[in-house]
């Protein structure tokens, strides 16, 4: 039996490869390609994974229903409750959910593009088409333009990556925020899996905009990656309807221990987030030395550069 037609036609998503585990000796390496955190998680989320590894209960199925991790994610992110909030085996797992539960076959679903691909991927493998609002030559994106984009498409849903990957740029938010306000009936999927660096969000919109849907990780400024977990911010009535498909066992009790414990330590998260920021701010300026453009508007922990030669540069930082 062959595949259904949505996926022999399916343009894949294509990962860079994670060639850092075939590393006899990987302890030595900084590992930039796939924008993880370059130091390890606040030493609590060590502390309270020995306590539980040590509980005896790693026979047991995980938390369905953490509510300590979900009201400290409420706190977190300034909700009134935690109903407002639900967690998910990675932000990607967060994406597939609510396509299954917010699309249809013949959805119209907008993307701003150049970003990430996954949610494409996952869309069109499903069967559903989607089409792309290109960001400017300078990676900007020109709301006035897409407003009217929306309306003569007749878009239903938007997905859109604020901070961008792989431009690092955050979008002005009171544009993105009127642009939600002004669009009651397109549904719009906000990914921010970069929000700690640049403390920019549309979170406040939730309780009264039930067209939004917020998705954030754990796997970036965190340093929580090999975990797999993150989390949904959205309206109550989202919630609920996003609950009748989610499978609840599958988030990882270790999962849900780290995520509450490194919530127990932000001050950590912040200070690597500053660090971050000085280190950002001295390679852009030292990158001006060389044959290289960056994107510096990057408000992230990765910068976007074009160069001549680039599997040279790759082959020499494998190498070195």
């Amino acid at each position: 039996m062959l595949p259904n037609k949505n996926i022999q036609n399916l343009k894949p998503y294509m990962s860079i490869p994670h060639d850092i585990w075939n590393f006899k000796n990987y302890d030595n390496v900084l590992k930039l390609d796939w924008n993880e955190a370059t130091i390890n998680p606040s030493p609590k989320v060590f502390e309270h994974i020995y306590q539980f590894l040590n509980s005896g209960k790693l026979n047991w199925y995980p938390n369905t229903k953490n509510i300590e991790l979900l009201r400290a994610l409420s706190l977190y992110t300034k909700q009134d409750s935690e109903d407002y909030i639900e967690i998910f085996g990675s932000s990607d797992a967060a994406h597939e959910n609510i396509i299954d539960v917010f699309l249809e076959k013949n959805s119209i679903v907008c993307i701003i593009s150049p970003t990430y691909d996954n949610f494409r991927a996952r869309a069109n493998g499903v069967g559903i088409k989607t089409i792309n609002f290109m960001l400017d030559k300078n990676f900007e994106l020109d709301f006035d333009e897409l407003n009217n984009f929306l309306k003569q498409k007749k878009v239903d849903f938007l997905y859109i990556c604020n901070p961008n990957n792989p431009t690092g740029v955050c979008y002005d938010n009171n544009k993105l925020e009127q642009l939600i306000i002004n669009n009651p009936k397109i549904m719009f999927l906000v990914d921010e899996a970069y929000y700690e660096f640049c403390k920019k969000s549309v979170q406040n919109l939730v309780k009264n905009c039930k067209n939004l849907i917020i998705t954030r990780t754990f796997s970036k400024a965190f340093a929580l990656a090999s975990f797999r977990i993150g989390y949904v911010i959205s309206h109550v009535d989202n919630i609920k309807s996003i609950n009748k498909l989610r499978n609840s066992k599958n988030i990882s009790m270790l999962s849900q221990i780290a995520a509450l414990a490194a919530l127990k330590d932000v001050e950590y998260v912040d200070k690597f987030v500053e660090q971050v920021a000085t280190s950002r701010k001295l390679f852009l300026k030292d990158i001006k030395a060389f044959d290289i453009r960056a994107c510096e508007q990057t408000e992230t922990n990765f910068v976007l550069l074009s160069m001549k030669n680039m599997q040279e540069v790759i082959n020499y930082l494998k190498q070195n």
